[in-house]
């Protein structure tokens, strides 16, 4: 049902609206029953037996793509064309009740096609109506973090350093949140974000936060996969606080280095984020409280997590299989 309404909103404007012009909508009415003619006529002279109800698909559909006009029109041509195809020599009673009968036949089915195409009318402006309520509470949504976010910033000036950097952290979390709506879209009926184009924005936004001052790159390796917004924010969020960590930790006295973020689905999310920086010391077990946010979010989508330690570097790694 998602796809037909997606396909129908796309005809919208041109068909719904009436901005057809009137002699187009009733040339194309009206080449949609000579093709359903000659179909009718081709079978009758097959079987050899006369038929009309190969007509009524093209009254139907002249009136629900079109308008009522259109399939009374449809309908005016099926009746003359029955009428033609039934044609013995003689204008006996079997002849007139049986094209009497189609008639009302036909005029039920341009009605029908005009209910129809109505109902889809409604639905269709529910649909639009929702997509654009869902808009406007998302970019709301983001104003108000994004403006929390800055007041955190703000009261970060006035703290000490531990204070500020707690602050700073916390702000940093809001972004990501308030990011989430920034790639919210609607597919299938569900709101998803595409998590390509996400994870490239939480990771460029913790690089500026932090401005490390070595030369240090990121890649997002990621192909266009659609999460739901839930699990797209518990994966982002995980990201922030990995780099966050690598960057703050990993690159000491202006070390160079790289930071690569990972993310792929298939029975399950595996995201990974990996460095080349100075890696986790033997026997230390990351206990700091992004390291424990992490491992919170990931119980939260029912996976685990792995550290993998390189040469030289750190990789992370969050299987989740989310409900």
């Amino acid at each position: 049902m998602g796809v037909v309404l997606q396909s129908m909103n796309r005809l919208y404007p041109l068909v719904l609206e009436h901005r057809l012009p009137g002699p187009i909508r009733y040339g194309i009415s009206a080449s949609i029953m000579v093709a359903c003619a000659v179909l009718q006529m081709t079978l009758q002279m097959q079987t050899g037996a006369p038929g009309y109800f190969l007509l009524l698909p093209g009254v139907f559909l002249s009136g629900l793509v079109f308008d009522r006009g259109s399939g009374i029109f449809a309908a005016i041509i099926a009746i003359g064309v029955g009428a033609y195809l039934s044609y013995a020599g003689s204008n006996g009673i079997d002849y007139l009740s049986t094209n009497a009968l189609f008639a009302i036949t036909a005029a039920g089915t341009a009605t029908v096609a005009e209910f129809q195409r109505a109902e889809l009318r409604r639905v269709m402006l529910a649909d639009k109506t929702k997509a654009v309520l869902l808009q406007e509470m998302a970019h709301r949504t983001k104003n108000n973090l994004a403006i929390l976010g800055g007041m955190i910033r703000l009261e970060a000036r006035h703290g000490g350093p531990e204070v500020a950097a707690a602050l700073e952290a916390t702000a940093r979390r809001l972004q990501v949140m308030a990011e989430v709506y920034d790639h919210l879209s609607l597919k299938q009926d569900s709101r998803s974000v595409n998590m390509r184009y996400f994870l490239n924005d939480v990771v460029e936004k913790v690089f500026q936060s932090l401005a490390p001052s070595g030369p240090i790159a990121f890649q997002v390796v990621c192909e266009d996969v659609y999460l739901a917004n839930n699990h797209a924010l518990a994966i982002g969020m995980i990201a922030n606080e990995l780099v966050t960590n690598s960057l703050k930790y990993a690159f000491p006295c202006d070390r160079p280095g790289h930071i690569v973020v990972a993310l792929s689905s298939g029975s399950g999310i595996e995201l990974s984020v990996s460095d080349n920086g100075l890696g986790l010391r033997e026997g230390a077990d990351p206990g700091g409280l992004g390291s424990r946010i992490v491992l919170l979010l990931t119980q939260q989508l029912e996976g685990e997590i792995a550290y993998q330690r390189l040469d030289p570097g750190l990789r992370v790694q969050v299987r989740a299989h989310p409900r």
